[in-house]
């Protein structure tokens, strides 16, 4: 909502999680975890290539999506990640 605002236009955060919606459930209506965050990245990816000053979305990749691929929805440590080519551990 800090980046996305909370607003009605398409790449407000409502509207993100709308986006998502239509793709996948989420955990609260028996969907799939991961599913339904792969498919709000996708929706925020989106919204952030609608806008110049967003467009770079490499820290979805490089960070956040980082954690469902390795399934660690807990977020267990250590977490390692990369933001704009520098690599940050938690131990």
């Amino acid at each position: 909502i800090v980046m996305h605002g909370d607003g009605t236009d398409s790449t407000s955060f409502r509207n993100i999680r709308g986006r998502a919606l239509s793709k996948a459930k989420p955990p609260s209506q028996g969907g799939n975890e991961t599913t339904w965050l792969h498919a709000f990245l996708d929706a925020r990816v989106w919204a952030m290539k609608q806008e110049e000053a967003h467009s770079d979305t490499s820290r979805v990749d490089t960070a956040q999506r980082v954690f469902l691929k390795k399934g660690n929805l807990n977020l267990d440590t250590p977490l390692d990640w990369k933001v704009y080519g520098d690599s940050f551990h938690i131990g």
